[in-house]
């Protein structure tokens, strides 16, 4: 069993990855940390907690991370992907449940420092309580187990912009300091993700399970499956989120590469692209490779067995 921790923007794709992680009998999940992305950080606070209230996973702790980027103000969320409340207009009370006091970077070095190499982190939002984390104790990078983050676009066009994927556009800055530390990370951007889609008949069989977690989110999916309708013409949705879960309980579903990346931090029309470098860069002089050179490489995604992975899916969270 791997000890792990969320760090999360909820999110109606984060919601489903959250239930189909505490399905999962491979995780110890020693905590949620909250970050903005879809939604501010307070709602994303709020919806962690009920998702874990809903689920019964009352001790499971919650630490509210990063209110905004490290160099930038908070641009909004998207509201049109997931909703006014990040849960597809469902607009469910809060729970009864409150955050724990330590703050997420705080929360994320401590485990990390308790249980050496033994905590996997799975980061399925912007990477700023990482970065804020790394910064503030470097040595964790030497002791965590490996991150295995939800974002970037090695070898596709991106989603919140044509050059950059949502997470990686929403603190580039944080990517990029993120993904040159010498700790184990893997990527599962754009590339697997767009190439796996569960179908709205897949996700009405999963509502067919009776819980209060699974009918939450059923319901949740409805906004979901509109704006994939309306702008991507597909009847179903991509699997964003879910996928690091997928990966981390079966990796033979997904074929990878290693490059060094680097992540466009300028304010340009490649904003928050993750570029991975196609040649040597450990060894090449040549100017062209001078910002990745000594950069550690990171394992990337690049294609899956994506029926596997809905069927993955599908078996876990029709369970109880």
């Amino acid at each position: 069993m791997s000890k792990l921790i969320i760090d999360t923007d909820p999110g109606i794709d984060d919601s489903m990855a959250i239930q189909l992680a505490l399905a999962s009998k491979e995780f110890e999940i020693l905590g949620l940390t909250t970050v903005f992305g879809n939604i501010n950080v307070e709602l994303a606070t709020i919806n962690a907690l009920r998702l874990l209230q809903l689920a019964n996973k009352v001790e499971i702790p919650v630490a509210k991370g990063a209110s905004k980027p490290l160099k930038s103000e908070f641009s909004g969320g998207v509201p049109f992907v997931h909703g006014d409340d990040g849960q597809g207009n469902t607009w469910q009370p809060p729970g009864c449940l409150s955050p724990i006091s330590t703050p997420a970077d705080e929360f994320l070095i401590e485990q990390v420092l308790k249980f050496p190499k033994q905590v996997t982190i799975a980061a399925l939002g912007p990477l700023t309580n990482l970065a804020i984390a790394l910064s503030k104790e470097p040595e964790i990078q030497k002791l965590v187990k490996e991150i295995v983050f939800m974002g970037g676009n090695a070898f596709c066009s991106g989603n919140a912009t044509p050059a950059a994927e949502a997470n990686m556009f929403s603190d580039p800055d944080a990517a990029d300091l993120v993904l040159g530390a010498k700790w184990p990370i893997t990527m599962i951007g754009l590339d697997v993700t767009h190439k796996t889609i569960i179908s709205k008949e897949a996700l009405e069989k999963i509502s067919e399970f009776d819980s209060p977690l699974n009918n939450h989110i059923t319901k949740a999916y409805q906004f979901y499956l509109d704006f994939f309708r309306r702008v991507n013409k597909i009847d179903g949705t991509y699997v964003h989120d879910a996928s690091v879960f997928t990966y981390l309980i079966d990796r033979t579903l997904y074929k990878t590469v290693t490059y060094p990346i680097r992540v466009e931090t300028q304010d340009c029309l490649s904003k928050g692209k993750t570029w991975p470098s196609l040649g040597d860069a450990d060894h090449e002089e040549g100017e062209a490779l001078q910002p990745w050179k000594n950069r550690p490489k990171v394992t990337i995604c690049v294609d899956v067995n994506s029926e596997k992975v809905i069927a993955l899916m599908q078996k876990r969270l029709t369970k109880g």
